[in-house]
């Protein structure tokens, strides 16, 4: 009995989780900061969305949640992301790992009081990066700056790493 018990809960939470497709938000008008508190549901999903869909799929929406996700974020006041390019250098190789760093600081931001911590923001950042970065090994190139920061979050220094390329940089 407790089987079928807990079969019938797993198909009901597959189907609740698994069932509801996700929709890139169209006609979307930015007029006021009041439109752009009012699409950070929509922001959310379309984060979700990116970060658990592999590369290889629905290539089209993903241009479209990417599209909508940085609309987003150039007009909103609430949310602003420092790009450091020294703690990017994977960009060169990977440019598609842009978005999921991005989506990662702001989901950052969002779920803590509109965060703009350049620290903290870059490191849930990098996080994502990683994350995306294991998920996708089959679609993204071995790079071994992921790999270096992947080992610098195992040893609980990765925000001590990404503290001193920041501060390398404002002193250039």
């Amino acid at each position: 009995m407790k089987k079928t018990v807990l079969l019938v809960v797993l198909v009901i939470f597959t189907f609740t989780v698994y069932g509801q497709e996700y929709m890139v938000p169209k006609n979307v008008k930015f007029e006021n900061k009041e439109d752009y508190a009012a699409y950070e549901p929509q922001v959310k999903e379309t984060i979700n969305w990116l970060l658990a869909t592999s590369l290889g799929k629905e290539a089209n929406k993903r241009t479209e949640a990417n599209a909508f996700l940085i609309m987003w974020l150039t007009g909103t006041p609430d949310v602003s992301i420092n790009v450091n390019t020294d703690i990017l250098p994977f960009i060169k190789k990977s440019p598609e790992l842009l978005i999921p760093f991005i989506a990662g600081c702001i989901k950052y931001s969002l779920e803590n009081n509109y965060s703009k911590d350049n620290i903290l923001l870059n490191k849930a950042g990098i996080e994502t990066i990683v994350a995306f970065y294991r998920n996708n090994r089959g679609y993204l190139k071995k790079d071994d700056n992921i790999e270096k920061y992947e080992k610098l979050m195992e040893k609980g220094k990765l925000e001590e790493d990404i503290r001193k390329k920041i501060a390398k940089t404002l002193k250039n």
